[in-house]
């Protein structure tokens, strides 16, 4: 009877969390009847792939040459061969990004939770350590795959010292085919680190079962990136090989270092720094609190972390910068960084090895801050366009949204609320009930006005002006520019000569182009500032140009200004 009793509270307890959870989705839902997402890095690239990945999966495989002037292979898209893909056939796009996040978020939750009943934790402080950890991962783990939402799991297989059964070869099998190798093989050094510091002081580490949980997860990992290595080896070279490191200052890789192995968050030039500060600052005291114990599994694990900043050091070295720059390869083109990914589920250990400390000497004081982490943490995404819509930011003039704007960017809060207040007072207009932001598929995507772009370009190729060439790319527009992770590099050099003069306006957007140059844009931000030159866009493929501005050029005839009554939305055809 007891042990029933204890599973329904068991119970009770998970279903508050994934409650706490569900907020981020219900919160913005019930309020304006949508669900928010962070664009940047989701909706401007990741989910667009996963839409054409959708298409070739249901047989169209000639939508691959939406993308970048038909340049793009289905081989060079990162997660074609990943099962969860395949979401994004069998559903509606926006449908299948959710479930995707809803899923991956849910067996982060479980893998964590299991992982810290293993180290001995309760109940309540492993659901509720567990469902930090989800609410503080980035938003890109659920377009990265399983592997950082499983690691977990890797660690509690290793420390568990158990031999595999079928049902766990087949899980890691799953783990490794939805695996993105170059964000994920980190995991497999710091799995090893890890369970070595986890291993029970009663037995020998068991080095044979690492080496089959690895060697099945590599391999079913490299199958599910095949296609990506064959592009390495029988295509390009790719516009990565052109990446060129700028090594920082000395003493700023320094600070950097000591920020981040002590979770500072950064404030300065980060409007929304408010995103992330309660964690870090959980993650600070979770840090300091360690640094005072007595434990020697703690003391190890905050040798990984200092081991994951200094990496990252290393990597910002003048020498180091310099050695990547000129050798090439792999060495140069993958993004080392990403081994920081690993560390929530690290502070998350180290949680669970302070549990004792927390419960015994200041519960008082951090229960109640992890609680409200939980529940800001849901809804830090909605903040900045819920309280758009509310205080009807889209009444504004243009003039009064660029105020705010600076105000905001500028960290002028006060000068911000005063200004928000005045505005609202003065503005006379009917509130409008309708809610649109660039922080939902349908606001970010403009299904309606684009469709009637798509209406009068029909199969011919554009070119975007200060909007979203991947917005022209989800309503089945080809376009000549885009967001990649992953292309020719000799299309980077025929696109640049597009932008030259553009580049010459401003020194840092030319060398985010030229030292970077994932985003094909046409970077034009000032409507008296257009210096594309659409010769060479027609020359690339382009006949139409999608614009937000009024353009007056010899080379464009205009087809529709303000096109569908939107006012920021103008097209044009190119003419020689």
């Amino acid at each position: 009877m007891s042990y029933l009793l204890n599973k329904k509270d068991d119970i009770l307890i998970h279903l508050i969390f994934i409650f706490i959870l569900s907020l981020f989705y219900l919160i913005p839902y019930f309020l304006v009847g949508h669900l928010i997402v962070t664009p940047h890095d989701i909706l401007d690239t990741s989910v667009v792939e996963n839409y054409i990945i959708g298409r070739i999966y249901g047989g169209d495989t000639e939508s691959i040459n939406l993308f970048l002037a038909g340049e793009i292979k289905w081989y060079y898209l990162t997660r074609i061969l990943q099962p969860l893909s395949l979401l994004y056939a069998l559903f509606e796009t926006e449908f299948a990004y959710w479930l995707t996040d809803i899923l991956i978020k849910l067996i982060c939750y479980l893998c964590f939770f299991k992982l810290s009943r293993k180290l001995n934790c309760s109940v309540f402080n492993s659901a509720l350590i567990a469902c930090l950890i989800v609410s503080s991962v980035s938003p890109y783990y659920s377009i990265l795959g399983l592997g950082m939402a499983t690691f977990p799991y890797l660690i509690y297989l290793v420390i568990k010292n158990k031999n595999l059964n079928l049902k766990h070869y087949f899980i890691i099998a799953f783990i490794g085919l939805n695996f993105a190798l170059v964000f994920h093989v980190f995991i497999v050094p710091i799995l090893l680190l890890v369970s070595l510091i986890f291993c029970s002081n009663y037995q020998q580490y068991n080095l044979k079962l690492f080496i089959k949980i690895s060697v099945v997860l590599l391999f079913f990992a490299f199958l599910s990136n095949s296609n990506l290595i064959y592009a390495q080896l029988f295509s390009g070279p790719f516009h990565r090989t052109g990446y060129i490191f700028e090594a920082p200052d000395l003493i700023v890789n320094f600070t950097e270092l000591v920020r981040e192995f002590f979770s500072i968050p950064v404030i300065k030039g980060n409007p929304y720094f408010y995103q992330r500060f309660l964690f870090d600052l959980c993650a600070f005291f979770i840090i300091i609190i360690s640094l005072f114990s007595k434990n020697k599994k703690v003391y190890f694990l905050l040798l990984i972390i200092f081991f994951i900043a200094f990496f990252n050091f290393l990597l910002n070295l003048e020498s180091i910068a310099v050695l990547r720059n000129n050798v090439g390869g792999i060495f140069k083109t993958i993004s080392w960084d990403f081994i920081k990914f690993s560390l929530p589920v690290l502070y998350g250990l180290l949680f669970v090895l302070n549990i004792k400390f927390v419960t015994e000497k200041i519960k008082h004081f951090f229960y109640p801050l992890i609680f409200l982490i939980l529940i800001i943490s849901q809804v830090n995404v909605s903040i900045v366009p819920l309280t758009k819509h509310f205080l009807s930011f889209n009444t504004l003039n243009l003039e009064q949204k660029n105020q705010l704007r600076e105000s905001f960017h500028g960290h002028k809060y006060t000068q911000l609320i005063s200004d928000i207040i005045e505005f609202n007072r003065n503005n006379k207009k009917e509130f409008k009930v309708d809610f649109k932001s660039q922080y939902t598929f349908r606001g970010y995507y403009d299904y309606e006005n684009y469709r009637y772009i798509k209406s009068l370009v029909g199969d011919s190729r554009t070119v975007s002006i200060a909007l979203d060439p991947m917005v022209a790319v989800m309503n089945n527009i080809k376009v000549i520019d885009g967001y990649h992770t992953l292309y020719p590099l000799s299309y980077k050099l025929k696109f640049r000569k597009v932008i030259e003069k553009q580049l010459d306006n401003s020194e840092e957007t030319k060398k985010y182009f030229d030292l970077w140059g994932n985003r094909i844009s046409t970077f034009v931000e000032d409507k008296e500032s257009i210096k594309t030159n659409f010769i060479q866009a027609k020359l690339l493929g382009a006949e139409y140009v999608i614009s937000k501005y009024s353009i007056s050029n010899d080379n464009l005839l205009p087809i529709c200004e303000k096109c569908n009554n939107s006012a920021e939305l103008f097209l044009y055809k190119i003419i020689i």
